[in-house]
């Protein structure tokens, strides 16, 4: 029965990730109940084919230096919350929309749309806090357990096109197509209960990490007001999925008076670099944002001039003018000249004029003062590949796996220096991790046998890419047999 309830579960997941807006989705991300439904463990692998099956319908912001950021936040706050064990892992959707969402095991995604709505570290850090405390009191299995009833007698007809969905998607549309028409869509969503206790437990975790308790009823309140000015579609879709009332934010509100403010000051100007990163890595017109930093630097108008600045640099050096934007940069480095992201910056612009040697000298130098940071290794590898040096590059990306950051980029990035130094059989087998982590397990399946067969030599190889090739194959299994 346990097996049936969490096959049941899945699919619902799964069905709300494939056939509804992931972007969009009202899932109340999870918490803890009695427990007496699905395990931790169970719990993680639901929230991994979520994660996997979203990569298949929408981009995420393929950015090392904001995912390191958006990561670092949301794990800070994660080391204050009641679960501080869980594997908590954070990304951020390419959608402006503003919206966050959470799924089972930890999964919790950002649409840029929120970054770039924040007006503080704090506001953002909120929202995190929240979608933390969903997950952390199991909320959705909470939910699932309350409404099961509804679900299960159509289960398996759901279950079995959802699972023929994951491995051919065009007949899972047309299986499903069916079960929609006959009343099989389920909606769980926050209910008040749920949405109060991750707004109470979620700002005791703000506090006790440092921000602001003021943030969460002043982020929630400007959303009600901006909504009041729009309808349908316009409506913010965070607050279709977490519904923001006045009393509920009168309740915020009072329970933040109940906390003394911080008076140490942060650094939170990584906040703001990150906004107006994203801010230039979005837009579709320039030459528009090159006018609005200007005039937000003429005027006076902004939250941070190091900030503005820096964005503005971004967009001249998009522009092609290399020579004023290294001019502007020179200023901000003289000012803060350990701010990995100013390096970092520079050496994109050397690269962009053809000067890689000295991309890979600042690389160098700040390898020694910020050693292993994930977003610097990253770009260090690329330039690497580009100067004809795999190995270093293959050196610097196994440290990362040894401090256990294993994200897509470093898995793709570890095939094309591990296939340029004549290593076949590892190229093949890194590959088949970077298709793995992206849910595509049918090509991750096909790279490991490719694996086994140029491992042939070595023994070592052979047993090792086998082994996990059985893996991989049992995961496949389970997806089309669910």
């Amino acid at each position: 029965m346990k097996t049936y309830i969490l096959m049941t579960f899945l699919s619902f997941v799964l069905w709300r990730v494939s056939y509804g807006n992931p972007v969009d989705i009202d899932l109340p991300a999870i918490g803890d109940s009695a427990g007496s439904l699905i395990s931790p463990q169970q719990e993680y692998r639901i929230g991994q084919a979520y994660f996997w099956r979203m990569q298949q319908s929408v981009s995420l912001v393929d950015d090392s230096e904001v995912n390191s950021y958006l990561s670092k936040l949301g794990q800070r706050l994660v080391m204050n919350s009641t679960s501080p064990n869980l594997p908590f892992r954070f990304f951020m959707v390419a959608n402006p929309r503003i919206n966050a969402f959470a799924a089972p095991g930890g999964f919790i995604g950002v649409n840029s749309g929120l970054l770039l709505t924040s007006q503080t570290e704090d506001e953002l850090a909120s929202v995190l806090a929240h979608e933390i405390s969903h997950v952390t009191q199991r909320h959705l299995i909470r939910s699932f357990e309350k409404n099961n009833q509804s679900i299960l007698p159509r289960a398996a007809a759901m279950v079995g096109a959802l699972l023929i969905a994951a491995s051919d998607p065009q007949a899972g549309i047309a299986a499903m197509t069916v079960l929609q028409a006959s009343g099989v869509q389920a909606r769980i969503d926050h209910t008040r209960a749920h949405e109060a206790e991750a707004d109470s437990l979620g700002m005791l975790n703000l506090v006790k990490s440092g921000f602001d308790a003021h943030a969460m009823p002043t982020f929630f309140e400007r959303l009600q007001q901006s909504s009041r000015f729009n309808k349908g579609n316009a409506v913010p879709e965070f607050l279709r999925s977490h519904p923001v009332t006045s009393s509920r934010i009168a309740e915020a509100r009072g329970r933040a008076a109940s906390y003394r403010l911080k008076t140490k000051q942060r650094d939170n100007l990584q906040f703001y670099l990150m906004r107006e990163k994203l801010r230039v890595m979005s837009t579709t017109d320039l030459v528009g944002l090159k006018h609005y930093y200007q005039s937000a630097i003429m005027n006076g108008n902004y939250r941070n001039i190091k900030a503005v600045r820096y964005g503005l640099i971004l967009v001249i050096s998009a522009l092609g003018d290399y020579r004023q934007a290294m001019a502007e940069l020179k200023k901000l480095i003289i000012l803060d000249e350990e701010r990995l992201t100013y390096q970092l910056a520079m050496a994109d612009i050397e690269v962009e004029r053809g000067r890689l040697s000295q991309a890979l000298n600042i690389y160098q130098i700040n390898q020694k003062i910020f050693p292993n940071n994930q977003a610097l290794t990253i770009k260090q590898v690329v330039a690497l590949l580009q100067f004809g040096l795999p190995a270093q590059g293959r050196k610097l990306l196994l440290q990362q796996l040894e401090i256990g950051n294993r994200s897509s980029q470093i898995y793709k990035l570890l095939a094309q220096t591990s296939g340029d130094m004549g290593k076949i059989s590892d190229a093949h087998g890194w590959l088949a991790e970077y298709y793995y982590s992206a849910g595509r397990i049918k090509q991750s399946v096909v790279q490991l046998k490719l694996a086994v067969s140029a491992s042939k030599g070595s023994q070592y190889q052979l047993a090792k890419f086998s082994a996990r090739l059985e893996d991989v194959e049992a995961t496949l299994i389970q997806l089309e047999e669910l």
